[in-house]
């Protein structure tokens, strides 16, 4: 059912499906019922933006229970509102919505989709006990909400294994969620975005460049209509880093400034403060300290207006403290820059965040290299090395190459060099790859003069199309108008003899144009 029409069954006229006042509708038990079987049934199809708007009506409903002439569903819309905070990202709420609707004994009904809410709360929380507990039983079966909160929650244990560097498990887990979609029918597409996701960061750790940007191309389209703000987070910065990796930096720095949109709009401030940290560092490693000073300048605007309800939804200050510290590095660091990174990588391990910690130490060895501080520099970076040899980190070590190659050299060319035994050929992996150009597709019978016919504009609005924008959203991104994209879409068609946008990308694919 429409949301816009949730209230149809009353005389009172809808408009745009907002109930200001239910006392003024002539059946407002029938029209709640309304709603909340169309909320159910935008939550069991994973369409986040429609939930929302069910959930701001609800609230107004849940004010005003003494104008229902029967019971009120109290359990059913606490769990339906908790739902709308998750997708809101105000995981405070969500969780004491359902720790609510728990602790009363009454919705036994909702307990899956509750643990499944406060899963993915604690895990927000980095509170892995209780997350833990919450196993996820036996194998699904019945109704498509079983079926859902099942592929939720093997998505979500995936992620958070990922994070811990546990990757192989993230793997198993990921993979299952997708088995699991599949069976799913029509939520298959929605569902499969967070596992779909964490499989391609874990490819791209491992230095797969290629078969992560294949497991994310055109995902963003649907992440952008009403995917959760988890997929969002992993999707946008390493499409991002990808297109880097490439050599691509102007596509890169669109896909960031497009996520940052998207945050703004969803409200999601996590979002809009990792693709500006991520801004940062790409301009650093471009040299280019003066734009991630203005980039660093915004992102610390941004943080400074929001709102004390927006930083009690546990918006944390990491990615723009990490931003901070790496232009310090850049530009020169000081001893208070090393006491920072100190006093951060403490907090990520209190937290219990090592993907993290090993993000700073690699940030902390290059500022003590810089400082002259070679031998605790040296024992940083090992310590990194090895996390990272032991749990398959490579690409967080390449990306950060700028901070570290100094000190690496230093390694290699040191007596310590004879003792690292299986960190050697690690090691000697990174230096290999420091040394190669930008990351290319393999290119089959390439057409030079075919590659030198395609313009810049061109080569970035074929990148945009085959990560499946739209040519309103590409219009936007490039400030044009969609009539220019749309000319630019024919000359790419006809220069690479294509009939669509398909066979656009899989031929430019083919000649590692993209």
């Amino acid at each position: 059912m429409n949301l816009i029409s949730v209230a149809h069954s009353a005389t009172a006229p809808a408009q745009t499906g907002w109930v200001k006042h239910w006392r003024d509708l002539d059946n407002p038990d029938g029209a709640l019922r309304a709603l909340l079987d169309s909320a159910w049934q935008s939550a069991s199809a994973l369409r986040g933006t429609e939930v929302v708007a069910a959930a701001a009506m609800l609230r107004q409903a849940f004010l005003q229970q003494d104008r229902f002439r029967h019971g009120f569903p109290c359990d059913e819309v606490e769990t339906l509102l908790a739902l709308g905070s998750l997708w809101e990202d105000d995981v405070d709420e969500a969780m004491r919505r359902a720790q609510t609707v728990s602790a009363r004994g009454t919705g036994v009904r909702y307990r899956p989709v509750l643990a499944t809410i406060m899963k993915l709360g604690f895990w927000r929380t980095r509170d892995f006990m209780p997350f833990y507990e919450l196993s996820r039983g036996k194998a699904p079966h019945g109704n498509a909400m079983s079926l859902l909160t099942a592929i939720v929650n093997l998505s979500v244990e995936a992620a958070a294994e990922a994070e811990q560097l546990r990757f192989k498990l993230a793997e198993h887990l990921a993979r299952d969620a997708l088995l699991l979609c599949n069976k799913s029918g029509e939520i298959e597409a929605q569902a499969s975005l967070l596992p779909t996701s964490v499989l391609a960061q874990l490819h791209y750790e491992a230095g797969s460049v290629d078969e992560a940007d294949a497991l994310l191309r055109g995902r963003l389209a649907a992440i952008e209509a009403s995917g959760a703000i988890e997929s969002a987070l992993i999707a946008y910065i390493l499409s991002a880093k990808i297109a880097a990796a490439r050599g691509n930096q102007n596509v890169a720095l669109l896909l960031l400034h497009r996520g940052e949109e998207i945050g703004v709009r969803r409200r999601w401030s996590r979002l809009v403060l990792h693709c500006k940290a991520e801004e940062v560092a790409l301009r650093i490693h471009d040299a280019r300290a003066d734009l991630a000073e203005i980039a660093l300048a915004q992102m610390k605007n941004f943080f400074c207006e929001l709102d004390a309800r927006s930083r009690n939804k546990d918006v944390d200050a990491w990615p723009l403290l990490a931003a901070d510290l790496r232009l310090q590095i850049a530009n020169g660091p000081s001893i208070s820059t090393v006491q920072s990174l100190d006093d951060l990588r403490s907090a990520a391990l209190r937290r219990n965040h090592p993907t993290l910690v090993v993000k700073l130490t690699i940030l902390l060895s290059s500022a003590l290299h810089s400082l002259g501080q070679v031998t605790r520099a040296q024992e940083e970076l090992l310590a990194a090395l090895h996390q990272g040899a032991s749990t398959g980190l490579f690409r967080s070590f390449l990306d950060d190459m700028p901070f570290i190659e100094a000190g690496l050299k230093h390694l290699w060319r040191s007596p310590k060099a004879r003792s690292l035994g299986h960190l050697g050929p690690y090691v000697g992996r990174l230096l290999a790859a420091s040394m190669a150009p930008p990351l290319a597709r393999k290119k089959f019978r390439t057409n030079h003069r075919l590659v030198e016919s395609l313009s810049t504009r061109e080569t970035i609005i074929l990148r945009l199309m085959s990560l499946g924008l739209s040519n309103k959203s590409i219009a936007r991104e490039l400030q044009v108008t969609p009539e220019t994209v749309k000319s630019h879409a024919k000359h790419i068609f006809i220069k690479l003899a294509s009939k669509n946008r398909a066979e656009a990308a899989s031929r430019a694919t083919e000649l590692g144009l993209i």
